[in-house]
């Protein structure tokens, strides 16, 4: 199997030199000359343009933005290399394949690979990642043996729920940012600074992904006063939260008693009276800053 990339960014890259180290890479391109130069330097491979890959390789990656995927689907078509009998695989996570329908009434089989990872920076690790695949059988095989090459584990996202796959993949990684951002707010008020308020709360980060990383449920870890039911507490919280950071800790809040109610750590009476306090508090800042008419 040869394999070529379209796309040198982050994701682009980390594939490459996967591909590069099991004898698969067969070139790898970007959006202007002087890139395509630097890469094919980097990974000792041709120098080419996206119709000179196409013709070297069986199966094309496109690592491009979510945005450009159809429009580079486009170009190979009008760009006049032959698409009969290849394998163009997208590598989007919340996108089905309809990107890649000028390809497919050209001849390509099409599918999708998607490892379910952050490439934010740095060395990314793709052992053990699990990537998900999609696409026509001769697409989606070659997507399986590209995850077992990139020493990863397919699994099967049909187009159709592809929007809920990702949004759970964005909750994992993104919102758990921005969950950390709000920590680090509240903290910076104590601590001079954000960079040590983040200093501040990373032992405490840590320890929770400890606990996260030894269990195959993640709802089972938790601690704190909604998993001790510990209402006073939460009223506590609530009377000093900022109002734009009410709605979320409510929000959470409820999420939280579901767990802790999973857990056996309160009751269904404590975790109603903490319901009642969160629903209570969102509906009343919601009126504060006049977002909520339906009350």
């Amino acid at each position: 199997m040869k394999v070529g990339i379209i796309g040198g960014g982050k994701v682009g890259s980390c594939l490459a030199g996967y591909l590069k180290k099991a004898g698969c890479l067969s070139a790898i391109t970007a959006a202007s000359a002087e890139h395509c130069k630097k890469l094919s330097e980097q990974f000792a491979t041709p120098s080419c343009d996206n119709v000179k890959l196409v013709e070297i390789s069986d199966v094309i990656l496109l690592t491009v933005p979510d945005r450009r995927i159809a429009d580079v689907a486009k170009q190979l078509c009008d760009g006049g290399a032959s698409l009969q009998g290849k394998i163009i695989l997208h590598c989007s996570g919340s996108l089905g394949l309809e990107p890649l329908d000028a390809v497919q009434k050209n001849g390509a089989y099409v599918g999708s690979l998607h490892p379910l990872q952050s490439f934010a920076g740095g060395v990314v690790d793709l052992n053990g990642v699990y990537m998900a695949v999609d696409g026509d059988a001769k697409a989606l095989t070659a997507a399986k043996e590209l995850a077992k090459i990139l020493n990863g584990n397919s699994f099967f996202v049909p187009a159709s729920e592809r929007a809920a796959y990702h949004a759970a993949a964005c909750i994992c990684s993104n919102y758990a940012v921005a969950v950390e951002a709000i920590a680090q707010s509240l903290m910076s008020r104590w601590t001079g600074s954000d960079e040590a308020a983040w200093q501040a709360l990373v032992p405490l980060f840590k320890g929770t992904a400890a606990n996260l990383l030894k269990t195959e449920n993640p709802g089972t870890v938790l601690t704190g006063p909604i998993a001790r039911g510990d209402v006073e507490t939460v009223e506590k919280h609530l009377a000093v939260m900022p109002d734009e950071l009410t709605n979320v800790y409510c929000s959470l809040g409820l999420v939280a008693t579901q767990l802790a109610l999973a857990n056996g750590t309160i009751d269904w009476e404590t975790k109603q009276q903490l319901d009642k306090l969160l629903i209570q508090s969102e509906v009343q800042n919601d009126r504060k800053e006049g977002n909520c008419s339906n009350y």
